[in-house]
């Protein structure tokens, strides 16, 4: 490969060449020098001159000047560095060329033939005696050990301990296989005929002797046992003339007080149908007495679903239905299956606004609301999915606004309640029913930006509390979360009591958690408080995470704050129990305390969930009780 160079400029000197990249330096310069000569004109008079006293001389004319002619060199400089960069000194010089012989030192070789030794051989055939070292063996059958033998029929029960068994046939391995006959000539022969020879082989087992055991059987005949029911319907008949009064029946606590004052709780705004509530309310958990369900053994109850239209009183059939609420829920959540006929029905006007139903569950009603509807189509078997929450599904978005609550001057934590459900000042047709000790809180320490439940639930969480919805009524009640210590609940009444013949056990879980005994609780404005609660009876060692608030203004809600801290502690199991819908128990909602018996074992638990399903025609609910060991 050959390389050449191109030089514009020839070497600065000769042998060795110098090979110089670039330009030399030249100073630069950036004046610039003009060169020029302008000849002047003979000065020329004329005209007229006057001399005076004392003398003065005056001259007047005209110059005519050339016109202006310039000369010159102009050098430009680039201001341009160009400096050495460097020197290279080559010592050689362009080589001739010379040709000279080459010495190969080798040379075609020539084939050599080798003669090759073979260190084998053809081998003759040689004939020789071969010895025969095997014998047709004779089949040698081995008696079998028999564990067993055919039982005998017995007339009385007895434990039989075998069974006739298969024959099973066991593959022998054959060491020898057919031999070849060799050629004639003298074989010797080391095999004789064997005798067949038995082996003795020793049975455990013997003729067995016929043993008699005596049966005894635990029962007898049954005697018949007569069982009255009353039946609450008869054969329809056509009233008989004359005048009959109809009044609830006696014994029974009517859905409703006899009064001839119809009182009505709202205004019917779409139609002119009388909708009539049952005024038969469960009472809250903790204030009615015990409810005891007996021990019977037959449970009957007749169940019944209902769906009502509110705003047009149409009735809805219900094919399936389940609703649920838990301590952390502020209402209901629902969903029910209903035939093809229903969607014109339930469809209408639930894009603008939910569709309001009554929802009766074994003679209790629930005002619900119908946020969703879906229809599933088929050829003879169309139906209508809704879903939806309670009532108080107004209250949220995106019915309900997003406001900006605040309280400017001193009100109590109930009154801070009753004006988070206003809108300027107004009542949005909520009230509060309030189930707390109440404090004062001063003005300008409570704000919060949300709808009106946000706003309900930030101030119940400053004491810790939980929100539950009425079943029928515009009214949220605000429960401590536990009414008492764990540890205080054996010495109070409980809400119910279930027997285990009336309940199902689904499962039992259980947990563990921190064992704390002392907690903090502060509030986070000027006017906040500092406090503390402790376990009586404890060091107060183990510390919970500080808790605040900016309502925590008062000892009263550091108490009422703590105490959920210091109860949802040490080994817990959650118990989930289902059982009917009872007359006497209805639905049993969170917060109850409830008292689960099963033989010698007692749970006493708050209930934190309930969920309610029927399937036509069993209706259950299943409840879950927060338990624990200490109570």
């Amino acid at each position: 490969m050959v390389d050449d160079l191109l030089f514009r400029q020839p070497p600065l000197d000769g042998p060795p060449n110098i090979l110089v990249f670039g330009e030399p330096e030249e100073p630069a310069s950036g004046a610039a020098y003009a060169l020029g000569r302008i000849p002047l004109p003979l000065f020329g008079v004329s005209g007229a001159a006057m001399v005076t006293m004392p003398p003065l001389a005056w001259a007047t004319g005209a110059i005519a000047l050339p016109g202006f002619m310039l000369r010159g060199a102009t050098r430009y400089a680039s201001a341009v560095s160009r400096p050495l960069m460097g020197k290279t000194s080559a010592a050689w010089q362009l080589a001739a060329k010379v040709e000279g012989g080459a010495s190969m030192k080798h040379q075609n070789a020539l084939p050599a033939r080798v003669g090759r030794v073979t260190a084998w051989q053809k081998a003759t055939p040689r004939a020789c005696a071969a010895s025969v070292v095997w014998q047709d063996v004779m089949a040698s059958r081995a008696a079998a050990a028999l564990r067993h033998q055919a039982a005998r029929e017995l007339q009385q029960g007895a434990g039989v301990r075998h069974q006739d068994a298969t024959h099973a046939r066991t593959v022998a391995a054959l060491c020898w296989q057919e031999a070849q006959r060799l050629a004639p000539g003298p074989v010797g022969v080391r095999y004789q005929e064997a005798e067949r020879m038995r082996r003795m082989v020793r049975a455990r087992w013997q003729e067995a002797a016929r043993a008699q055991a005596l049966h005894r059987d635990g029962f007898g005949a049954a005697q018949q046992l007569d069982i009255g029911m009353v039946s609450r319907w008869q054969a329809a008949m056509y009233p008989l003339p004359g005048r009959s009064v109809i009044g609830p029946p006696g014994g029974e606590n009517p859905c409703y007080t006899p009064s001839t004052t119809l009182v009505f709780r709202e205004r019917q705004q779409h139609s002119t149908t009388l909708i009539f509530v049952c005024e038969r309310q469960q009472l809250p958990p903790g204030t009615g007495e015990t409810v005891v369900v007996p021990t019977l053994e037959v449970y009957t109850v007749q169940n019944s679903i209902s769906l009502v239209r509110l705003d047009s009183g149409e009735p809805l059939e219900a094919l399936a239905f389940s609703m649920s609420l838990d301590a952390d829920s502020w209402t209901w959540r629902w969903n029910a299956t209903l035939p093809g006929a229903a969607w014109p029905i339930i469809r209408r006007g639930i894009s603008a606004a939910p569709v309001e139903l009554l929802a009766t569950v074994n003679g209790v009603p629930y005002r619900l609301s119908a946020t969703d509807c879906s229809r599933d189509r088929r050829f003879a078997d169309g139906k209508v999915q809704v879903q939806g929450k309670g009532r108080a599904a107004m209250l949220d978005a995106p019915y309900a606004p997003t406001l900006n609550h605040a309280a400017p001057a001193d009100r109590s934590i109930a009154q801070l309640l009753d004006l988070a459900l206003t809108y300027n000042g107004v009542n949005v047709g909520w009230g509060i029913d309030f189930g707390l000790t109440d404090w004062a809180v001063p003005g300008g320490t409570w704000a919060f930006q949300g709808s009106y439940i946000g706003a309900v639930l930030d101030i119940a969480s400053a004491a810790g509390a939980i929100v539950q919805p009425h079943a029928t009524d515009a009214t949220l009640r605000i429960l401590p979360r536990y009414p008492a210590a764990p540890w205080h609940w054996a010495s109070m009444a409980p809400d119910f009591v279930l027997p285990a013949a009336a309940v199902a056990v689904e499962g039992i879980q259980l947990k563990t958690k921190p064992d704390y005994n002392r907690a903090f609780v502060a509030g986070t404005t000027a006017a906040g408080v500092l406090g503390q609660i402790t376990r009586s009876g404890t060091a107060g060692d183990s510390v919970a995470t500080m808790v605040t608030h900016s309502l925590i203004t008062h000892s009263d809600a550091v108490l009422q704050r703590g105490l959920p801290i210091l109860s949802d502690t040490g080994a817990q199991a959650d118990v989930t129990l289902s059982l009917q819908v009872r007359p006497e128990t209805g639905v049993i909602v969170p917060g109850s305390l409830v008292q689960y018996e099963e033989g010698s074992e007692t749970f006493l638990g708050l209930v934190r969930s309930v969920a309610v399903n029927w399937q036509r025609p069993v209706l259950r609910q299943s409840i879950t009780l927060e338990t624990h060991a200490e109570a």
